[in-house]
């Protein structure tokens, strides 16, 4: 039994003392807020979320990490929701931090956090990440100091850290999978609505003029980009087929809806790179169980005739995969950038060019080929916007030029280590469907950022929170053989809940 330790509550004179400094600290920020209307909807707002937050501080850390979650989705986009541009999951994700750090009553009963060597490599990881920005003199911008914090990672490394602890017990990691499934359900059913329609059911509105802008009418969903639409929607429907194996009743057929609308939104995206992703992560997670390799052949053809009949239901939906298979431009701009990148790797190989250098730097480095157009470089699809500067469109290498092959390494050394640490490490027998989904999403990650420029924020998070839940909080053990996992992930008993 987990020991119970002494809990900080704050009294109300503390609450009421962080809203006053919350409320200077806008005056001083952002004093058109409290212009107006604004200045009596902001301090009233402010209340609301003071209250919010205090209930909040009794409960288990595991609710505001999956509220977290559950909002990183519109990471991009508060501004255009109308929430004043206010950042509500990193928000969110602080407060988690509160909790765990200075002891909340929620996090009493949470078993201690254990650092692992991996940590250590993380940790080593970030500060060579800092030094690099540092002499390249990006660590002001704002690009780069997202880059670090989402998607690099400084907050996704922190969340591996207190995953275990804060889904340690079943009833934490039975809400984490509802959590997951539910924002499946979401996503999965807007992405058939921005496809097929009705349009006017897509929410937040923001999403239509998104799609409408897209001159490959692709799905980019709440995320305004649909590979990241992509990722979000393999992770969860993942979860559900994790939730479909677990649960029983209605909610079994509610985990079954999630997963067939996120898979169909997985194909609507349009993204050749999703689409290869989801076949290698599937093919890779059914080959290590005995049930996955007898269902992959019938699976794969239930979901061939699923898309043929989606793509003669829907005439435009046709048309537009078949537009998009054949799109070379696309495949020119790849081949391109990785030139360019691999000219610039062997100009500087150890250390790199700096953090959100290769699109200043990287101009010299293009060559114009033999047999195709010199694309790549600028992104001329985008109408009005001609100058805008791709990214590579491959993370390793991206990395590679940027921070050197010594910060690629470190990136890489420390991913494998601590997914795969994750994975074959002992534990639990209820944390094997876990960790069977963690090799299928990790798998997915490492193949879609080959063609794709960078880490989507919701996937690098959930990503690595999913890690820590399968890592499990259990002391340091041998790693299991593969052969256990494999028997083990196949028996039907290990998919029972606990």
């Amino acid at each position: 039994m987990t020991p119970v330790r002494t809990a900080w509550r704050p009294s109300p004179y503390a609450w009421g003392a962080l809203g006053i400094g919350a409320l200077i600290a806008i005056r001083e920020l952002r004093p058109e807020r409290l212009e107006g209307h604004g200045a009596l909807a902001t301090p009233i707002l402010l209340l609301a979320g003071l209250l919010l937050a205090r209930k909040l501080w009794q409960l288990p850390p595991a609710v505001a990490m999956c509220a977290a979650i559950a909002l990183r989705i519109f990471s991009n986009a508060w501004g255009q929701i109308g929430v004043g541009g206010i950042p509500l999951d990193r928000l969110l994700f602080a407060f988690v931090l509160a909790q765990v750090f200075l002891r909340s009553p929620g996090a009493a009963r949470m078993p201690p956090l254990r650092l692992r060597n991996v940590h250590l490599l993380l940790g080593l990881t970030v500060l060579y990440l800092l030094a690099s920005a540092a002499a390249a003199g990006t660590l002001s911008s704002e690009a780069s100091v997202l880059s670090i914090l989402d998607e690099f990672g400084v907050t996704p490394f922190l969340a591996f850290l207190l995953a275990p602890s804060i889904f340690a017990g079943h009833r934490e990691r039975n809400l984490l999978l509802a959590v997951l499934v539910g924002l499946g359900l979401y996503l999965g059913l807007t992405a058939i609505f921005e496809s097929v329609g009705p349009h006017a059911l897509v929410f937040p509105r923001y999403i239509v003029a998104i799609d409408t802008a897209d001159p490959a009418e692709r799905i980019n969903g709440p995320f305004q980009s649909s590979v990241a639409e992509g990722c979000a929607l393999f992770a969860c429907a993942i979860a559900a087929a994790i939730a479909f194996a677990q649960w029983r009743g209605r909610r079994r057929w509610l985990a079954a809806l999630s997963g067939g609308a996120c898979l169909f939104g997985c194909f609507g995206t349009l993204e050749r790179g999703v689409w290869i992703a989801t076949v290698a992560a599937i093919v890779t997670a059914s080959l290590t169980t005995r049930t996955g390799r007898r269902l992959l052949l019938p699976g794969l053809l239930i979901a061939a005739v699923a898309i043929v009949g989606a793509l003669a239901a829907s005439p435009s939906l046709s048309e537009k995969a078949s537009a998009r298979a054949g799109y070379e431009r696309s495949v020119w701009d790849r081949k391109n950038q990785t030139a360019a990148g691999l000219r610039m790797l062997e100009a500087k190989p150890l250390l790199g060019f700096g953090l959100g250098h290769y699109k200043s730097d990287s101009l010299e480095y293009f060559r114009q080929p033999a047999d195709y157009p010199m694309t790549g470089r600028v992104a001329v699809d985008l109408v009005g916007e001609p100058e805008v500067i791709q990214p590579l469109h491959n993370l390793y290498l991206g990395y590679a030029v940027e921070l050197g092959l010594v910060g690629a390494s470190l990136w890489l050394a420390s991913l494998l280590w601590a997914i795969g640490g994750a994975i074959f490490i002992r534990g639990p027998s209820e944390l094997r469907p876990w960790k069977l989904g963690l090799l299928a999403v990790a798998v997915f990650m490492l193949t879609v950022t080959v063609v794709n420029p960078n880490q989507p924020p919701f996937i690098a998070l959930l990503l690595w929170i999913w890690a820590g839940v399968a890592l499990g909080n259990a002391p340091r053990t041998s790693p299991a053989p593969r052969a256990a996992l494999s028997t083990a992930a196949g028996d039907p008993a290990a998919w029972a809940p606990a």
